[in-house]
């Protein structure tokens, strides 16, 4: 276990250096006092995780950076009354900087970390960091009238008033991270307002016993316009083509739907604000940006928005709009996905929706590519932890996290039948520009899904309650035949329904043998996939006579104990190839995951 030694000499050796970093950061010699203090005070609080990591400072200085910018009055810089000329000349250079510009060069000149740890404190690639101190290092000397190599003392000129405030002693530290440890077990009360009553228990103080006045409630920072994505953060992306800001607004006028798949005006109708600023570029191909911040009252009220955003893409049914891929980005913010969308047509549309929460805030970010490769993810997430840290200073963007990494992961609940196929699952058929539609789950005691070769019955094999679902296109005037139709059902183990799935696969070998009027061609079978689970296809034509025969694409896909199998008909014109079908099952066996204990 972490002790109480451990913890004073880390707080002893590394407070000097943060305070003047945070000073750095705001000019404001109070609130990096003050925010460095509370820092230290959680880092002891949460001393028995903070002490395993490999270096504890880098959990200590990113609080310590957003409490003290939220704690700063205005983006305007503070002025201290005792400031000497050339420490203000260099505040007032470090403020002319973006915020992310001034990050990086204070902490590759300030803190030990190279420039590949420094991108990730800022979410950012290696690259992308070396371009920031690059433009900041140009900057910077332009305004200084120094070196790129005199930067560094430049800053240390901020060192004597940094170094003249008071500090609490270790003790004081101590016994106010367990004061807050004891009030979290009690009231389970937030940490913004624990730490601002205990900022009133430091009396005695190492620097010659002074004390400090009272700190009351740090005054709100509001979200404003000047917070969102800029042309010059989202040009990396596209680097080629020229980007135009075509206006902002608070999603009052008109109908208030600005994206694709967007379904109501505000994810949070009762939010207290919302802004929305979009984006244009010049040339080819045709593209567009849309910043969308919901500003909820609570934390609570935000994850519900939050959901609902996400639910508008997960479970969109546009016509011809498919859901491709999902991931989670790790580390931004509170919660935050990436979702690649498309629509096949006569010029290709593609669609990377960001979305992230951070404290009460929930920001999304749709960018349209039409006739082009939408854009490589790299860029796109550094953009996305650009828009996260230009909110950060605000009150209800919280603990800002900004550490993004990339993890695919199964797509995001529709808000449909839990556990099958969702209408954005579906692909695009032929040139036809209408919408599928789902039907309600029904029993499914006949399984439909089933065909002449394989006859599976779900009750009769041990799944007492499967379940069926009919996917159609009612608006496209075509044959009755044509359709989708999904089934599953769970079975008492995993062995069950592994035997179900293997009588199948058995049946199908031996169709045409058995029946001469059939044809099975195609066939793929993966017995190891995701996550131990496992899938089959099959194309499947049946002759009803000489002149006649009807065509099936059939599959089934495995997840522990849950068994899906789906049929799809088409009909002449409007088919489908092996691929798409392969890649429509598969998202199918994804699916299966939502249900319990697959």
């Amino acid at each position: 276990m972490p002790s109480a030694e451990e913890f004073d000499e880390f707080y002893v050796a590394t407070r000097r250096r943060l305070v003047l970093q945070t000073f750095a950061l705001t000019g404001d010699l109070a609130a990096a006092q003050s925010a460095v203090r509370d820092a230290f005070v959680a880092a002891r609080h949460h001393w028995g995780k903070v002490a395993r990591l490999e270096d504890p400072e880098d959990w200590v200085r990113p609080r310590a950076w957003s409490i003290a910018q939220r704690r700063h009055a205005s983006r305007v810089w503070h002025k201290e009354k005792t400031v000497q000329p050339e420490v203000a000349r260099v505040l007032e250079a470090l403020h002319d900087l973006p915020d992310v510009e001034r990050r990086v060069l204070i902490l590759n000149h300030l803190s030990s970390l190279s420039l590949a740890q420094i991108g990730r404190e800022i979410g950012q690639t290696e690259e992308r960091t070396a371009e920031y101190l690059q433009r900041g290092t140009a900057s910077l000397s332009t305004a200084l009238d120094c070196s790129g190599s005199g930067i560094r003392l430049m800053l240390e000129a901020l060192e004597p008033m940094s170094s003249a405030v008071s500090l609490p002693r270790a003790p004081m530290i101590r016994r106010s991270g367990a004061a807050r440890r004891r009030w979290h077990l009690i009231t389970g009360s937030v940490m913004a307002v624990l730490l601002t009553i205990a900022a009133g228990a430091f009396v005695a103080y190492d620097d010659g016993g002074s004390s400090l006045p009272q700190v009351s409630a740090p005054p709100a920072h509001p979200v404003t316009k000047a917070m969102l994505l800029t042309a010059d953060q989202i040009t990396p992306i596209w680097p080629k083509q020229t980007w135009l800001d075509t206006g902002t607004s608070d999603n009052t006028e008109g109908t208030g739907i600005n994206s694709v798949c967007q379904a109501t005006r505000f994810a949070d109708p009762k939010g207290t604000g919302t802004f929305v600023r979009k984006f244009t570029a010049s040339g080819t191909p045709d593209r567009s940006l849309v910043q969308t911040v919901e500003i909820s009252s609570s934390i609570a009220a935000a994850k519900a928005a939050y959901k609902t955003t996400l639910g508008w893409f997960a479970g969109c049914t546009q016509a011809r709009l498919q859901l491709l891929n999902a991931y989670m980005l790790s580390g931004l913010g509170d919660q935050a996905q990436l979702l690649r969308l498309r629509i096949p047509d006569k010029t290709l549309r593609t669609y990377v929706v960001g979305i992230v929460r951070t404290g009460s805030l929930t920001t999304s970010t749709v960018i349209e590519t039409s006739g082009g490769h939408p854009g490589k993810l790299t860029p796109i997430i550094n953009a996305l932890s650009e828009s996260v840290l230009n909110l950060c200073p605000s009150t209800p963007a919280g603990t800002c996290r900004l550490s993004a990494r990339i993890v695919p992961v199964l797509p995001p609940p529709s808000g449909e039948t839990r556990g099958m196929l969702a209408v954005a699952d579906l692909p695009a058929i032929g040139k036809i520009n209408k919408p599928w539609v789902g039907t309600d789950p029904i029993s499914a005691s006949a399984n439909v899904a089933a065909t002449t070769c394989d006859k599976a019955n779900y009750i009769t094999s041990g799944a007492p309650k499967p379940l069926e679902r009919t996917f159609l296109i009612p608006q496209a005037n075509l044959p009755q035949r044509f359709g989708l139709v999904e089934t599953y059902g769970g079975f008492s183990n995993t062995a069950a329904a592994n035997a179900f799935s293997g009588a199948i696969v058995k049946r199908m070998a031996t169709c045409a043998k058995r029946d001469l009027s059939s044809t099975v061609t195609h066939t793929v079978v993966v017995k190891k996939g995701f996550h131990g689970s496992s899938y089959a296809l099959w194309r499947l034509t049946n002759e009803i006579n000489s002149k006649a025969k009807v065509e099936f694409w059939m599959g089934i896909a495995q997840v522990g104990m849950y068994v899906a199998q789906v049929n799809f008909t088409p009909v002449p014109g409007n088919d489908i190839d092996e691929e798409t079908f392969q890649a429509l099952l598969s998202r199918a066996r994804d699916r299966l995951f939502e249900l319990p204990a697959s």
